[in-house]
């Protein structure tokens, strides 16, 4: 056996991590013929190369597959325009070993990988096995080993390992395990992509970009096609790119992966491998080899001239020595020659009785051999552990149907003739089932999912091979689902009656709801009908108010002219009495016609529409402020103006409301030792709280709920003048623009009035 098929053996390995099992699924086929191998039976002669090629009636099946057009020399395109490569005559060869027909779709990397994962394709030759591909794919053994190389312009200088692409742009084709290495890895936050390394190279040659990541044989191979003479690979390894190639098939589809897992083990076996691999990379020539080979060949020539030379010795020492003790002589040498070759066919035999042990062991699925009387054979180790056993020696020999076999659950044993396995090879004949149990050495049992099949030797059945996996997971979940669909099904039966229920109580207050609803509609129509009486009235009473209030301030001014002019013409004539009858006059028609006026403004208040806008509260207040309080007052309060947000609201009402409140601080806090007035802010999520508070007269909270009536005053004319309606005037323009008025206050120590208004 060669050395590169033997490093083939060697990469084939079981991995296990956190997330899923790394290993590669034997057919029943297979596992017969690496048992033939085992129990002495060599494949790599002529006579069985040409039977095991050969395509069995059992498999017809025609498959499609992708390749890429330039991933050299694994996949490309000929002349003709036809797919070719190592990997794609090699997958070409596999399927023909057992039977199945290749097409070939020719599309770039990212594309075809994308088709394999929609199942618009069934495999791909030539595919890197990583963490981020199993997700999606299922793989067979590996037949390739390949290492990355970093690919840059023969003029860099400052990019001499993996470490220094830190900061540099990294150039790799579109879902490449290249671009999964170095995004997995974490190699630079500069990474580009192209559809495929050609554009990659062609890129990193015109001076954009700093460096590819590919196999290096590819990026050689590349090269060279496209001419391109100032990028060079670095001379250095990158131990974590090293890669397995397999073929890939959608995960889950077992059982086209078994039988180009099978087609695989048969083209390394018969040499076809061997030939597809030195008409695509040349005879593999190594020192290591070539010093084998000289050995071999000294020893071949050594033996035989020394024996010659004793021969001669003997003859020219011996000559009296008769004929017969030359033959004798001569046999020997024979025999020893005889004995050499024994020697190197037997180490072969036991190379490759290691190999396939090894290859047996690497499945995780258990298998054993049988022998006609039903004893065991071999086992791998899967098996061993899966039963509870150390050692082989514990099961070898040992029949497996009373060791492992069927038991009834009252715990008898099956009667050996009922065994299915055993009818099975008898009749020439596999067998399958997913209903069985085995026995570990403990005593304990576990439910299985076994194959067996027969295998022959010179024509003649001579035992069975068993595949078999613990499917205890699967009864456990089978069973439960079992549980959950009959608890399912009371739930809905519940559920059910349930409902009726509800539809029945439903039904019956169906009707109490119409007679309920012709009230409803009753008492509807009498409410609208109120409604318009009282949108009616309101409107009469604003015309009648706002009527009354201009009819009274005509003989008011009549009233207020004529004492006037008593007061110039006919003041000689009065005496004091009289003067101050008139001045009261005069004073009273000035506070009726204030009155009015107040009135006035609050009819206008409510009949006015608003005219909604941003307004800057901070420069509203400032600017009433200046404009309603004397330069005097200005110099003797401290006027304290928080920076306020700006609302939604109409400017002029808005001013009007922050003209009485501060007229009503500043006129309340005008006999006080304090003249202080303080404007500010309180926000919330949905509102804002404006607030003017004052150390003047205060009042007594008692009475709050009087504060903003209409005419209401806590305070006498002779202690505070006014009329009692600008209070209400701020209550109605805060409610029309949605919000609410409140105060606080304490006798002699001032008041707070606050009001708040939405922020939409």
């Amino acid at each position: 056996m060669n050395s590169f098929r033997h490093i083939f053996f060697k990469g084939i390995r079981s991995r296990v991590n956190n997330k899923k099992r790394y290993v590669s699924t034997i057919s029943i086929k297979t596992a017969i013929s690496l048992f033939a191998c085992f129990t002495g039976c060599v494949w790599p002669c002529s006579s069985q190369k040409n039977s095991l090629t050969e395509p069995k009636e059992l498999f017809s099946d025609t498959i499609t597959i992708g390749s890429e057009p330039n991933y050299p020399p694994y996949c490309i395109i000929d002349e003709n325009g036809n797919a070719d490569g190592f990997s794609v005559e090699l997958f070409k060869a596999a399927a023909r070993a057992v039977g199945m027909e290749v097409k070939i779709k020719v599309d770039i990397w990212n594309q075809i990988k994308q088709d394999l994962n929609d199942g618009k394709i069934d495999a791909l030759p030539l595919v890197g096995r990583t963490p981020e591909r199993e997700e999606w794919f299922d793989f067979t053994m590996p037949y390739l080993s390949l290492h990355g190389a970093i690919f840059v312009r023969t003029e860099t200088s400052d990019i001499q390992s993996l470490s220094d692409l830190e900061e540099k742009e990294i150039v790799v084709m579109k879902g490449d395990n290249a671009e999964e290495f170095v995004r997995r890895e974490n190699i630079s936050d500069k990474i580009y992509t192209t559809n495929t390394f050609e554009e990659a190279f062609i890129q990193l040659a015109a001076g954009r970009h700093d460096a590819v990541i590919t196999q290096r044989i590819t990026g050689i191979e590349l090269l060279k096609k496209l001419n391109i003479k100032s990028v060079v690979p670095l001379p250095v390894q990158i131990p974590s790119f090293r890669q397995d190639f397999c073929f890939a098939v959608r995960e889950g589809n077992a059982p086209l992966l078994n039988r180009l897992n099978e087609g695989l083990s048969i083209v390394i076996t018969n040499d076809t491998f061997e030939e597809i691999r030195n008409k695509w990379f040349g005879p593999e020539s190594t020192e290591k080899q070539l010093s084998q080979n000289l050995l071999k060949a000294g020893l071949f020539i050594l033996i035989p001239l020394i024996l010659i030379l004793i021969v001669f010795w003997i003859v020219f020492l011996r000559r009296e020595v008769s004929r017969r003790t030359k033959r004798l002589n001569n046999e020997i040498a024979e025999r020893k020659k005889t004995l050499e070759i024994l020697k190197e066919q037997q180490d072969l035999l036991k190379s490759s009785k290691e190999q396939i042990r090894l290859l047996l062991d690497s499945t995780a699925e258990g298998i054993y051999g049988i022998d006609l009387n039903g004893c065991c054979i071999f086992m791998n180790q899967s098996g061993l552990e899966a039963l509870g056993y150390t050692d082989m020696q514990q099961v070898i020999g040992k029949n497996m149907h009373r060791l492992i076999h069927h038991t009834k659950n009252d715990g008898s044993k099956y009667e050996e003739k009922a065994c299915k396995i055993y009818q099975a090879f008898k009749e020439n004949r596999g067998t399958h089932s997913d209903d069985e149990v085995l026995w570990r050495a403990d005593g304990t049992s576990f439910p299985v999912e076994y194959f067996s099949y027969p295998f022959r030797k010179n024509g003649k059945i001579t035992g069975s091979v068993v595949t078999f996996w613990d499917i205890s997971h699967r009864k456990k979940a089978e069973a439960e689902l079992i549980g959950l669909k009959d608890e399912l099904e009371k739930q809905v039966t519940q559920r059910t009656n349930e409902l009726e229920e509800k539809v029945q109580k439903l039904d019956k207050s169906q009707k109490a709801m119409l007679y309920m609803v012709e009230d409803l509609n009753s008492i509807t129509a009498e409410l609208k009908d109120g409604r318009r009486k009282l949108q009616l009235a309101n409107q009469e009473l604003e015309a009648f108010t706002y009527s009354v209030s201009h009819d009274l301030r005509a003989p008011l001014r009549a009233i207020n002219g004529f004492s006037n002019f008593l007061m110039e013409d006919y003041a000689d004539q009065l005496d004091d009495e009289g003067k101050r009858f008139i001045n009261t006059i005069r004073d009273n028609a000035t506070k009726m016609d204030m009155l009015i006026s107040d009135l006035l403004n609050l009819s206008r208040v409510s009949r006015t529409n608003l005219s909604l806008g941003k307004i800057d509260i901070t420069e509203t207040v400032r600017s009433v402020y200046h404009d309603i309080v004397t330069q005097k007052e200005q110099e003797t309060f401290e006027f304290i103006i928080h920076k306020m947000p700006a609302v939604e609201c109409d400017l002029n009402l808005m001013k009007q409301v922050w003209q009485n409140l501060i007229e009503n601080a500043v006129k309340y806090s005008s006999k006080s030792e304090t003249k202080k007035i303080e404007i500010g802010t309180r926000e919330k999520k949905k509102e804002i709280t404006f607030y003017i508070k004052d150390w003047g007269a205060g009042f007594d909270e008692k009475y709050k709920d009087k504060l903003f009536g209409v005419f209401q005053r806590l305070h006498p004319d002779q202690e505070f003048a006014g009329t009692g309606v600008g209070l209400a005037v701020v209550q109605r323009i805060i409610k029309r623009h949605g919000g609410k008025v409140w105060a606080k206050g304490e006798p002699n120590r001032g008041a707070t009035f606050y009001f708040s208004l939405p922020k939409e």
